[in-house]
C-alpha cells in the first residue's frame, strides 16, 4: 500500500472569529492510501485551542506512520481520524460503494444534503445582514459564533469587549433577520461563566433558537443554563468517546451532540457515536474542522449515513479565500451527495 503525505495552507477570506480566538487560515496534512487503481483520502487539520494535539505533533505522528504503515496507527487526535479517513475510504473504493454506504449499509438514496451557514461578524448589523444573506440563498440554518469578543479585542479586531447587553441584542438582531423557517445555532466554543452566559441568554430565551454550543468550559453548568434560559444545549469539545458522551447524557447535559470526524477518529468512530446518542434520544449534527477537500468529503458522507434529513456543520468551504472543488462547495445551501464510489477523487 502506498501512502502520500501532502501539506497545504488554506487562507481565510475574512478571520473566523471564536471564543478560541481568531482563525485566519488552515494548516493541514492530506493523508492518501492505496494504489493507482483504489485511492483513499483523508486529512489532519489540528486547531489551537481544540483540545487536540499541534500541527507539527500530527504531522510528525503521520510520517512515523507512513514509514510502516502496517503497524500501529498514530495516537494523536487529529492524525488518528486522517489515517482511519483514508483506510475506510479506501475500502469503499475497493468495495464500489461510496462511503456512506459502507457506514449505513442502506442509506435513503439523495442527491444533495444541507449545510448551515456559519457566521462571526462581531457587528450586530454585519451579522444580521450576513445571516439575512444565507438565508435567502438556500441555508435552512444559520450558527452563530458567540462569546469571542474579549478575545477579538485582545487580538486588536474588535475594539472594546462587548457588553452583555450588546451581545444578547447581536444575538436577537440575527434572529429577527431569519424567517421564521431558518434555524439558528449558537456557538460559544466555552467562551462565557455561567452567569453570564445565564445574563446574555436569557433576554434572547424566547427566541426561536435551536440550541447553544458549549455556553461554559464545565459541562456541569449545562443542565442548569439550559433550565434557566429555556434554550437545549449542545455539547462539541466535550464529545471526545463513548465514555463522554454517556457521562454528559446520564446528567442531562445536552439534547444535541455535533461530531466531528476530524477529532473523533474518523467516520466510523462518529457515525458509532451517533448511533449510541440516538439510542440515548440526543440527535447528531455532523459537523466539518473548517478542513480543506479530503475533510469535507469524509464530513459530508459522514453526515449522510448519520442523518440524511439534517442540517450539518458541513459546508465551509465557502470560508476559504481559494475556490474548493464543486463537490465540497455548497450551492444554494446544499452539498451534492455523490451516487458513486468516487468520493475521494480531487
Amino acid at each position: 500500500m502506498q501512502v502520500t503525505l501532502r501539506q497545504f495552507e488554506l487562507p481565510l477570506l475574512r478571520p473566523l472569529l471564536t471564543a478560541h480566538g481568531s482563525i485566519a487560515v488552515r494548516r493541514g496534512i492530506e493523508v492518501r492510501v492505496g494504489d493507482d487503481a483504489c485511492v483513499g483520502a483523508g486529512e489532519a487539520a489540528p486547531l489551537s485551542g481544540f483540545g487536540v494535539e499541534s500541527y507539527d505533533e500530527a504531522l510528525a505522528a503521520l510520517e512515523r506512520w507512513a514509514e510502516n504503515p502496517e503497524g500501529e496507527p498514530p495516537r494523536e487526535p487529529c492524525a488518528a481520524a486522517a489515517v482511519e479517513s483514508a483506510l475506510t475510504q479506501l475500502d469503499a473504493e475497493i468495495e464500489g460503494v461510496t462511503l456512506s454506504t459502507l457506514l449505513a449499509e442502506n442509506p435513503p438514496a439523495q442527491r444533495r444534503i444541507a449545510t448551515h451557514a456559519l457566521v462571526s461578524d462581531l457587528d450586530p448589523e454585519a451579522a444580521a445582514q450576513r445571516a439575512a444573506h444565507a438565508a435567502a440563498t438556500g441555508h435552512l440554518a444559520v450558527k452563530l459564533k458567540v462569546a469571542a469578543h474579549d478575545h477579538a479585542q485582545a487580538g486588536g479586531n474588535g475594539g472594546a469587549a462587548a457588553t452583555i447587553a450588546e451581545q444578547s441584542v447581536r444575538i436577537a438582531h440575527v434572529r429577527h433577520s431569519l424567517p421564521a423557517g431558518v434555524a439558528l445555532r449558537l456557538d460559544a466554543n466555552g467562551g462565557w461563566d455561567r452567569a453570564t452566559a445565564v445574563k446574555v441568554l436569557r433576554p434572547v430565551g424566547h427566541l426561536d433558537i435551536e440550541f447553544i454550543e458549549e455556553p461554559t468550559p464545565q459541562a456541569a453548568d449545562w443542565a442548569q443554563i439550559s433550565r434557566t434560559v429555556g434554550l437545549p444545549v449542545a455539547a462539541d469539545e466535550h464529545l471526545r468517546d463513548a465514555d463522554a458522551l454517556d457521562r454528559l447524557i446520564e446528567v442531562g447535559a445536552i439534547e444535541v451532540a455535533v461530531l466531528k470526524p476530524a477529532v473523533l477518529g474518523g467516520p466510523h468512530a462518529t457515525y458509532d457515536l451517533a448511533r449510541r446518542a440516538a439510542m440515548r434520544g440526543v440527535r447528531s449534527v455532523v459537523s466539518s474542522f473548517i478542513c480543506g477537500p479530503a475533510g469535507l468529503r469524509i464530513a459530508r458522507e459522514t453526515a449522510v449515513a448519520v442523518d440524511p434529513h439534517g442540517v450539518h456543520g458541513i459546508g465551509t468551504a465557502t470560508l476559504f479565500a481559494e475556490a474548493l472543488p464543486e463537490d465540497v462547495t455548497p450551492s444554494g445551501g446544499y452539498l451534492p451527495v455523490p451516487t458513486e464510489a468516487s468520493a475521494s477523487a480531487t
